[in-house]
């Protein structure tokens, strides 16, 4: 790689400062790719509440249900990840929507009503939407882009009649009373199978599609109310979220300053430039960025600060054996390659499953995922190797300052390691190629204790489930619960509303959302028994001295509804199997992928033990608090199965227990730094971060440690029991 140093560099910099600018200032009248542009969702900024009603009297619940499900899934396509959906009383539904200044236009452009028909000329209805079993977007040869439509049992016999008595003619497609689509009848369709071509362009295709979709409702939808609602983490959680970024990824740039010296230097500008670039894209992307979404962010700058650590450990290693410092760098990104592309590559499966089959949040997390690991392979491979070039033509690298001394008298070959030696951590820590460590033999202890830790937490799901309480403490977005609407008709502090709601129903972490402009509040918290519900309501009236007809409530659904349960579930169990699949080909050992899996199974189950210890409420925050911790785990696995891979060719004695003592060892320092630089940069957001917040980074904190402790001391045990069970070394 050759370049002129004291012109790159420069130039480097000044595009650096280039995209904070950006950042700061945007282009054009919406400030697009600006941070003031950025759209923020529900927990962190609020949006607009819309209240629709059935318009027939008695709906059944299993309608009220499929009209929610259909105005979820419409909410999904439209691209409001982040939005809710959830059934109040026997009738209506609430839409709650992120970051939309004009609440008419967001009815517009969802619908208010959803009635689909299919009619003929004479505007007799032929079949309904409830007809209608799929539709989806497609290209066929020789039509161009167009939309399938499969029918129901019923529907294809009705759909057969339809295009026999209108052969030639329009079959004309209704939403409610606006003309959608009228394709002409060409053929008697029997199988229903039927095909709408047309001269469409895929977003066309695509909208049709949708409409057609979710236009199967039993019943029409009124709004019945608009409101803009605050956010539910309260006004300050964004600001000190931020504040809290920050001041982590000062801490991480300094330690990785203090670990590399100038070497980190480069490490630092890449990471710079790498946040910038996420957030110019998330901002011209228009991605919604809410908890799950700093969720995919953590787990992103993790991955960009690792590749990077992996990068420099290998340079380390190169220069102890005698290489120059050029050649220890080519040799060392040569080697690390691997590594970092099957770490990433697992992790972009994980991402592009859960954005498959996943919902809302979910789509939320694997977006903010996919962008962050994409950027993050570009910043290290090229940008961070581009900017270490330039600091050693201009003389600011050196390998004194990589390693300030050679100790060739501390490398032990591990071929002729003939048993493992003992060292301390931070001798470890130090060392440039450290005496393998008896990890596979002290298996036995190691999984005593996980076994220990999931049954502390087994017993206290067990308690809490005996007594009446659940195993979990499950919020109002899984279990569902009573909402209220209170007319405060005078200013108020939100913060105290919650207070007075937690001290007297005993909801850790009730959802409260002031109405803006309006003087009014809403409030959600799990199922209320009567009495419950009358205390909250005396209290908040003694308090704001409000009359009873202030008040207003009534019974919620879940956020999370079992559709989006199921959903959750199906992409990560196919997440798994593809990482399984991937790894098991990469390294052509299907043990090899068994035993991450397992890792990361593990890993799981101790962070669910730590909600049921520590009553932490399930909601939305927990699916992308898991997805974080299996991303973490998987990649640090990953690391140390990578090494095995490259050591089989150099470890000819010893079998298979040297062989992962020796890997496991040679990526010790990795995993501690990589695990202590993620931890600080969540650790600032549990610290200043409110309530909720809180909630949120302490099981990651926990999955954190856990997925570094089980890469190193459980993964290769269990490889080591898998193949000392084949007979094989």
């Amino acid at each position: 790689m050759k370049f002129n140093s004291k012109l790159v560099f420069p130039l480097i910099i000044l595009c650096t400062a280039g995209l904070y600018l950006l950042l700061i200032f945007g282009v054009g009248s919406n400030q697009t790719f600006s941070v003031g542009n950025v759209r923020q969702g529900l927990d962190l900024m609020g949006g607009v509440s819309i209240l629709y009603e059935a318009n027939i009297p008695n709906p059944s619940t299993a309608d009220m249900n499929a009209a929610n499900n259909m105005l979820r899934d419409r909410l999904d396509r439209r691209g409001y990840l982040e939005a809710t959906a959830v059934v109040e009383g026997s009738r209506q539904i609430r839409v709650e929507i992120p970051g939309v200044d004009d609440a008419e236009a967001a009815v517009a452009e969802i619908g208010a009503t959803a009635l689909l028909t299919f009619r003929d000329e004479m505007g007799n209805i032929l079949l309904t939407g409830a007809d209608v079993a799929d539709a989806r977007s497609e290209f066929s040869q020789g039509h161009g882009m167009g939309v399938s439509l499969r029918f129901t049992s019923e529907g294809t016999q009705l759909f057969a009649d339809a295009t026999r008595a209108n052969m030639h003619r329009p079959i004309m497609i209704y939403m409610d009373e606006e003309l959608i689509s009228a394709p002409n009848v060409n053929a008697v369709i029997t199988d229903g199978v039927a095909q709408i071509t047309g001269r469409f362009t895929r977003e066309e295709a695509d909208l049709l599609a949708s409409q057609i979709r979710s236009g199967s409702l039993p019943f029409g939808l009124e709004v019945i109310s608009m409101n803009y609602i605050g956010a539910r983490l309260g006004a300050e959680a964004l600001q000190t979220s931020i504040i809290a970024g920050i001041i982590g990824l000062a801490l991480v740039l300094l330690f990785m300053g203090l670990v590399y010296r100038t070497m980190g230097l480069a490490a630092n500008l890449a990471l710079v430039i790498y946040v910038a670039l996420v957030m110019v894209l998330i901002s011209g992307i228009g991605v919604t960025l809410s908890l799950p979404g700093i969720a995919g962010i953590i787990l992103s700058i993790g991955m960009a600060v690792d590749a990077n650590v992996v990068i420099f450990e290998r340079i380390r290693e190169e220069i102890s054996v005698g290489k120059s410092l050029r050649g220890a760098i080519r040799t060392g990104y040569k080697r690390a390659w691997p590594a970092i592309l099957d770490s990433n590559v697992t992790t972009l499966i994980a991402g592009g499953v859960l954005f498959w089959l996943g919902t809302g949040p979910i789509m939320g997390f694997a977006q903010m995922l996919i962008i962050g690991i994409l950027v993050s392979m570009f910043t290290c491979l090229f940008v961070t190797r581009i900017i270490t070039t330039c600091l050693i033509d201009l003389g600011l690298v050196k390998s004194s300052h990589i390693l300030p001394r050679k100790k060739n008298e501390d490398i032990v070959e591990a071929d002729e390691a003939e048993e493992p030696q003992k060292q301390s951590l931070w001798a470890l820590f130090k060392s440039e190629s450290p005496v393998p460590r008896p990890i596979v033999e002290k298996r036995k202890i190691y999984f005593a204790f996980s076994v220990g830790v999931l049954a502390i937490g087994l017993a206290f799901m067990l308690f809490h489930g005996v007594r009446g309480n659940g195993f979990f403490n499950m919020d109002v977005e899984f279990s569902g619960g009573t909402s209220f609407f209170i007319e405060m008709g005078q200013s108020f502090e939100n913060a105290d509303v919650e207070n007075i709601v937690r001290d007297v129903t005993g909801i850790a972490a009730p959802q409260v959302q002031p109405v803006i402009g309006e003087d009014a509040v809403m409030i959600r918290v799990t199922q209320l028994e009567a009495e419950a519900r009358l205390a909250l309501i005396d209290a908040l009236a003694e308090r704001y001295n409000l009359e009873p007809g202030a008040f207003s409530y009534a019974d919620v659904s879940p956020a999370v509804s079992q559709a989006m349960q199921r959903s959750a579930i199906l992409a990560i169990v196919f997440a798994s199997l593809g990482m399984l699949l991937y790894i098991s080909i990469r390294f052509r050992d299907l043990r090899t992928g068994g035993s991450a899996v397992i890792a990361q199974l593990h890993d799981a189950l101790v962070v669910l033990c730590v909600y049921g210890i520590l009553r932490i409420p399930l909601n939305y925050a927990f699916i992308a608090v898991m997805l974080t911790t299996l991303g973490y785990s998987i990649n640090a696995t990953i690391i140390i199965f990578d090494r095995m891979r490259e050591n089989r060719e150099r470890i000819k004695k010893g079998g298979p227990a040297l062989l992962m003592n020796t890997s496991v060892t040679q990526t010790l320092r990795r995993t501690v730094i990589s695990t202590l630089t993620s931890f600080l940069a969540v650790l600032m957001l549990y610290i200043i971060g409110v309530a909720a917040i809180r909630d949120f980074t302490l099981p990651i904190l926990v999955g954190l440690v856990f997925g570094g402790y089980s890469s190193v001391f459980l993964s290769g045990s269990m490889w080591f029991m898998m193949v000392k069970g084949k007979g094989k070394s």
